[in-house]
Order: structure tokens, then C-alpha cells, then sequence
């Protein structure tokens, strides 16, 4: 799955957002109550709820290590920016933004030369979110290439767990401090004075890698063993009750000791099903989550290459549940290449359709069991190569592990059949190498050219076969 995490579809709303209506100011303009986090934590774990004290996370963070800093592209300066027009009611979500985040000491009055522009995002709540634009910043910007977590990796830990407790860090990025001499950087202009921030800021291209690692080093000890964390999404999984209590408790304590506080309403304790990244996940398996399925299906008709980028980004993270993605996407990708006139057809309005019913009748897919035969079941078409991973459950009834979907090449468009076929085997164990490397049984292969069941004791092949070959072997 790609990286870019389930959170593409929120963004692309945020991107849509033209402007704030009144009630969206009015639940900006709103106090938000200090609500007792007792009232939802699990009753043994109320001797540590201090963990989602969310006055806390108003606090200034301390400097350390992992302070967030600028590099930037030789011969490159922070640019400054236009002064956005505002509405008088958005100027009033401004200015309650500005005072909060003064009397924080998050923000300060700057002098520097550089100068964002501010503009407001819709959280899925309904609320405004202030942002900076920092998107002339960021072109300039040499990019931290720290890894975000691949959400199929993250899944296939997830095989034997039966209790799940989630975690959201409050305002993650602005747990941590920009480094000193780096802040002047961060300046945002607005009608009422030049600002810089003293915390890392949401908006900047690296922040997502600062926050990755500084998570990565307070979790360390626990990833993959009983832990997982996209970002400020944190998931915790164990095999039973007492044993999982105890994984929570190393965790919060790491948390805790870093300076880091949870949201309690976005958090989930103790659960056999749960939501994360888009996705949920039970002992039965994983399933796309039914908000992002509603998404999909009420997601309007792209007029332009832009809107089709925006609906196959989101559409994309989902792949693996869909059987023959390429095939329903080809036409919508087609219109993405270059010098390619946008021409909404019959065929692309067709499969646009096709995917959608895709996502609603989209199947649980299986947790991957190194314990269990893996069956790969494959097929090729002209313009692209298909499969499905799946394994026996209790009953014997085989259940999809996995689908995989390429489109060819120009030069694999041309292969004979045979080789098409063959071409739609190995893409499926590249596909799946870590899990088929793993598998305690030999891998039955099913596929409807019944030619290739002698591939492997043919005498004469070619020089891409021979390649093919050895790969399988």
C-alpha cells in the first residue's frame, strides 16, 4: 500500500476549501470544555490518566535533540508572501487564534524577512483549522526523506492480536520546538502584525518526518512487538486481556516521559475491532472503513486532471482490497499523462462507476497466517497482470488475503499470451515476497493457461523466461 496514509481524502477537502461559512466560525469561535478523562479511560488504567491531561499539551515543549530545523536549497531564502483578504468573521477566528497561542508562548511577534500567507481548513468535525501556507517555503525546502511506517507491513503484524487500544496525540507537531535560529523561518503575516512559531508548525514537508522519528525513538523499544505509530496515530495489540494492559502502560509511561499528551475522545481502549488509518481491524480481518467507502461512492465526477489525481490518490491507498484495479483505473490514469487532452468518455464514466461499486462490495481480506498453505491465483490480460493471495480458514474455505493489480508496460503489451501469463505469476510473488518467503508449505500457483504448468521443466526458454525462471526457483 502506498504511504501516504488514509488521510489523502481529508486533505483533499481541506485543498477544496474555498471558504469558511458562519457556522463553521461559530464552532471555531466555540470554547472547548475541560472534560475529565476518567470518564472514558478503563477503570485500571485511571491511576495514569494523567497521560490525557490536555492542558498539558498547552504547554511550551523543551528543546531536545529532535527539534524540528530548516535546510534549504543552495542559494535559497525563505520567500515572503501576500497578506490574504479575510471576511470580518474570519478575522475573529485570527485574532482568538493569535491571543491563544501568544498567552501559550507557541507564537511570537517576529521582525523576520520572510512572510507566509494564513488561510482556514475544515477539520472533519466542522471546525476551522488556522494554517499557515507554507507551500513557497517548502519548494525551497531540501526534503527529509525519513520513512513513514508501510501500512502493509504494519498490517501483517496485526495477524494474532485479539485486543486493540488506540492513541492520538494532541497536536503532535506542536509538541515539538523549532529549533533556535531556525524560527524566523516560520513567519506568518497577517492583518495583525508578523508572527513566528516556536513549535513545529503543521504545513511544513517535513514534518510528518520529524514527528516520524522523534515517535519512532520514544516507541522504539515496543515497535513491532506490541506497538505501531503512522505519525500521531499510535496503535497498541496484544493476544489477551492482562497481557495487553500491561503493553499499554509501557506506552503511556513512554509518552509521558516524552512530553506527549492523547486525545481521550479519539482514543480507543481495549477493543476487539478498531479503526485505524482508514482501516478496521478485527480478528477476522480487515476491512475498508465504511466512511471511506461513503466517500468513494458520493465522490463527484472529475472535470479536470487535477480532481482525477485527487480521486486515484485516495483510491489508491485501497488497492489491495479490489480485485483488478488496474483494469477499472486505466482509462481515469490515461487521462493523467502528459499532453494528453482531457476528455471525460463513456468508457472512463463507465469504470468510474465500476470502481465505486468495487469499494462497496469490497471483502474482509484475511490476516496473513506464515502459519497456514498460500494459494496465488493469477491471470493477464492485454493491457494488465491480477491476482489474488489467499489461505484456508478453520472450515477450509479459502478466504483473499490480498489482491495485487499492474498495468503492463508498452513493451508487455506486446508479449505472446504465454508470457503474459507467466509475467502475471512472477509480479504476484514480487508482490508478496515477504509473506511467500515466509510460508511453512510449498505455494500452489492456480491459473487458467494450463501450458504453464510445465514452465519449470521446459528445456528451451528465452532469455526472459530464463530470468522468470530463476526468480522462481
Amino acid at each position: 500500500m502506498d504511504k501516504i496514509d488514509s488521510a489523502r481524502c481529508q486533505i483533499a477537502a481541506e485543498l477544496h476549501l474555498n471558504g469558511a461559512s458562519l457556522e463553521d466560525i461559530e464552532k471555531a469561535l466555540e470554547s472547548k470544555p475541560y472534560i475529565d478523562s476518567l470518564t472514558k479511560l478503563p477503570p485500571p488504567l485511571h491511576d495514569i490518566a494523567e497521560l490525557f491531561d490536555s492542558r498539558k499539551a498547552d504547554e511550551l515543549p523543551p528543546h531536545r535533540d529532535s527539534d524540528f530545523e530548516f535546510h534549504l536549497k543552495p542559494g535559497m531564502s525563505p520567500p515572503a508572501g501576500p497578506l490574504n483578504l479575510m471576511s470580518q468573521d474570519e478575522l475573529r477566528v485570527l485574532q482568538k487564534f493569535l491571543n491563544k497561542n501568544l498567552t501559550k508562548g507557541f507564537i511570537r511577534a517576529s521582525s523576520s524577512p520572510a512572510a507566509a500567507p494564513v488561510l482556514f481548513a475544515k477539520k472533519p468535525g466542522g471546525r476551522l483549522r488556522f494554517c499557515v501556507d507554507y507551500q513557497a517555503l517548502n519548494k525551497v525546502t531540501i526534503k527529509n526523506w525519513y520513512p513513514l511506517p508501510l501500512v502493509q507491513e504494519t498490517l501483517a503484524q496485526l495477524s494474532h492480536a485479539k485486543l486493540y487500544t488506540k492513541l492520538d496525540v494532541i497536536a503532535a507537531f506542536n509538541r515539538i520546538c523549532v529549533k533556535e535560529g531556525h524560527k524566523w523561518m516560520t513567519a506568518f503575516n497577517t492583518r495583525y502584525g508578523l508572527f513566528e512559531l516556536l513549535v513545529m508548525p503543521f504545513g511544513l514537508s517535513n514534518a510528518p518526518a520529524t514527528f516520524q522519528a522523534y515517535i519512532n525513538k520514544v516507541l522504539y523499544p515496543f515497535l513491532d512487538v506490541f506497538c505501531t505509530a503512522y505519525i500521531d496515530n499510535i496503535l497498541i495489540y496484544s493476544d489477551g486481556l492482562t497481557l495487553h494492559r500491561k503493553h499499554v502502560r509501557l506506552v503511556f509511561q513512554a509518552l509521558q516521559n516524552a512530553g506527549l499528551q492523547c486525545d481521550i475522545w479519539k482514543c480507543e481502549f481495549e477493543v476487539i475491532k478498531v479503526n485505524y488509518l482508514g482501516l478496521i481491524i478485527s480478528t477476522s480481518g480487515v476491512r475498508i472503513d465504511p466512511a471511506k467507502v461513503e466517500c468513494v461512492t458520493n465522490w463527484k465526477e472529475p472535470q479536470d486532471v487535477k480532481e482525477i489525481q485527487n480521486f486515484l490518490g485516495f483510491a489508491n491507498f485501497y488497492r489491495h482490497f479490489i480485485r483488478n484495479f488496474s483494469k477499472l483505473v486505466k482509462s481515469l490514469n490515461d487521462l493523467t499523462k502528459k499532453d494528453i487532452k482531457f476528455c471525460w468518455s463513456e468508457t472512463c464514466q463507465t469504470n468510474f462507476d465500476k470502481l465505486k461499486v468495487a469499494f462497496i462490495s469490497a471483502p474482509i481480506l484475511a490476516h496473513f497466517d506464515p502459519a497456514k498453505q498460500c494459494f496465488v491465483e493469477t491471470d493477464a490480460s492485454d493491457f494488465v497482470s491480477s491476482g489474488i493471495l489467499s489461505q484456508r480458514d478453520e472450515n477450509g474455505v479459502l478466504h483473499p488475503v490480498a489482491f495485487m493489480s499492474k498495468k503492463h508496460s508498452l513493451a508487455e503489451c506486446n508479449y505472446k499470451i504465454y508470457d503474459k501469463e507467466l509475467l502475471a505469476i512472477v509480479r504476484c510473488f514480487e508482490e508478496w515476497r515477504p509473506e511467500l518467503q515466509g510460508s511453512a508449505y510449498k505455494i500452489t500457483v492456480l491459473t487458467d493457461h494450463r501450458n504453464l504448468e510445465y514452465f519449470m521443466t521446459t528445456r528451451q526458454l528465452s532469455q526472459r523466461q530464463v530470468r522468470w525462471s530463476e526468480f522462481l526457483s
